[in-house]
């Protein structure tokens, strides 16, 4: 026994080392085409980030992002989820009718407090512009009926009341809730196999913000399915599968034919003259249509004779709400916290921006530590 004990602890302390040397030395990985998503990448290093704790936040996610073997891990995981027929596996529910949803578990409260003064904090320093907040219900919230009998989940409509109740005055709550209830029998408001909303729904949020906003010279719409084959992330992180992929559409407004825009990816040194990137259609994750996917800053620049531009921060369920806005205003900026590293306030005072909007849906919100961050101006 003692030399099977010996040869035990050899393999595991060479696994364990071996772990640690594939972590230095690996390359960092910018996208997970398991899990259909950027990677955190490492973050930025100076003393008011190592002050503030936010360096040790971005590390905690970078470490868990790059780990050696991840992907390999997270499927032996799954498989032995479903070969003990389990309905849920990493965080996500198989439902009655066969679609996927995320879990929505008890947010940290300290996060939640901090997140909150960073945003009240935030709208106190900017009294000018318009705010507004849309906090998105996920489909655990709208469709309850489908989740497996007995499926444990926090009560995303109670964390939405606190929320909106907690948030300063000076920001203009935006619930979707009623008018998303209203549709849902009639609308797939959120693909069977990947959390982001569809269009459909992005649209009825637009609505919402369209009255709350006062956009009076909104285009008509038409309505295009691009892609019947997607099949998105939830499918590739729970490991389960769906009865059929998802029908992905776009809107496209009948705009004047002296109307065009152009979107600047600032970082990335891009500039493009359509909100959609198609070759992203014949990829893996087609939810990247919407301005090729994620990205730190977004510049759209349109030829509307308006003094009106907007600030929006967010989360990728914007991306699909994106392209509504364009017909609306002079410009839009957009900024996703998980990304950006520069500074809020140079940009804020720079821009002259006369709205901004936040776009979170619940599950990311609940989770976030970037946009305290780049709120508090903590890169």
């Amino acid at each position: 026994m003692k030399w099977y004990r010996r040869i035990a602890g050899f393999l595991f302390i060479i696994f364990i080392f071996g772990l640690a040397a594939a972590a230095l030395f690996q390359p960092d990985r910018a996208y997970s085409p398991a899990e259909k998503r950027n990677l955190t990448q490492f973050p930025a290093l100076s003393l008011r980030t190592i002050a503030d704790g936010s360096f040790m936040d971005r590390m905690e996610d970078y470490a868990a992002d790059q780990f050696p073997l991840r992907d390999t891990f997270m499927r032996l995981k799954t498989r032995l989820s479903i070969l003990r027929g389990s309905v849920e596996s990493q965080g996500v529910y198989r439902c009655e009718d066969g679609s996927l949803m995320e879990r929505f578990d008890a947010p940290d409260r300290e996060n939640y407090k901090e997140t909150l003064a960073a945003i009240s904090a935030f709208s106190a320093r900017y009294k000018g512009p318009d705010m507004y907040f849309m906090l998105v219900p996920n489909a655990v919230s709208v469709y309850p009926e489908k989740l497996p009998a007995h499926a444990p989940t926090e009560d995303q409509n109670a964390y939405i009341d606190r929320f909106y109740k907690d948030l300063p005055l000076s920001i203009r709550a935006l619930d979707l809730r009623n008018d998303l209830n209203a549709a849902a029998a009639d609308t797939q408001l959120y693909y069977a196999s990947d959390h982001h909303w569809t269009t459909d729904a992005a649209l009825i949020a637009f609505m919402n913000y369209k009255k709350t906003a006062g956009l009076d010279n909104v285009p008509p719409f038409h309505r295009s399915v691009i892609a019947n084959d997607f099949t998105g992330s939830l499918v590739s992180e729970s490991g389960f599968s769906v009865p059929a992929p998802d029908a992905i559409t776009v809107y496209l407004p009948e705009e004047p034919e002296d109307f065009y825009y152009t979107v600047s990816y600032t970082n990335e040194n891009l500039r493009r003259a359509s909100c959609y990137e198609t070759e992203k259609l014949k990829e893996d994750d087609k939810y990247q249509v919407f301005f090729g996917g994620n990205h730190p800053i977004i510049e759209i620049n349109t030829s509307l004779d308006s003094t009106r531009s907007l600030l929006v921060i967010k989360d990728s369920y914007a991306n699909c709400f994106l392209p509504f806005l364009v017909p609306e205003y002079r410009s839009v900026t957009v900024v996703d916290p998980r990304y950006y590293y520069d500074d809020i306030d140079v940009l804020m005072e720079s821009r002259g921006f006369t709205d901004v909007l936040f776009l979170y849906n619940v599950n990311t919100f609940a989770e976030d530590t970037n946009l305290k961050t780049v709120l508090k101006n903590a890169q």
